[in-house]
């Protein structure tokens, strides 16, 4: 890591329960540096073995614009001081978050998202960026 500085703090969202929280985290950390908050929803397209129809695809990303405008609803109630930025990125949530942490501070995520095994202390996502993301990571259990 670089002395470098970029008052920017990058959070990975999906709006699940865990996100919450690290929303929540992320406000407050970027109030506190005075850095603007860069939230990023990555969707990943399922592989069938053949590609998803436009209307399907329309789908992923308006649920993901949705997620993005309830997370900056938020922020915007409860810290209007952060200038907030939304991403809404199609691939690997983990590769997604870490190029938008290329020019970044710090990048917060909740311990837990929608992935399947939800007793593990970690998701993938989390596990990932910690052993990749070239800043400083937080992850924020509930």
């Amino acid at each position: 890591m670089s002395g470098q500085s970029y008052d920017r703090v990058v959070l990975g969202y999906d709006g699940s329960t865990m996100a919450k929280p690290a929303l929540e985290f992320a406000l407050a950390e970027a109030e506190l540096r005075g850095a603007e908050l860069v939230i990023v929803y990555a969707w990943t397209e399922p592989d069938y073995g053949f590609g998803l129809s436009e209307s399907v695809i329309g789908e992923f990303e308006a649920t993901g614009n949705a997620l993005l405008a309830e997370a900056a609803e938020v922020a915007a109630k409860t810290h209007p001081g952060v200038k907030v930025k939304t991403a809404l990125e199609s691939g690997n949530a983990a590769s997604r978050i870490i190029e938008h942490a290329d020019k970044a501070d710090l990048v917060v995520v909740g311990a837990r998202g929608h992935g399947g095994f939800q007793a593990l202390m970690l998701g993938s996502v989390s596990d990932q960026l910690v052993h990749h993301c070239p800043v400083p990571v937080v992850i924020v259990r509930s």
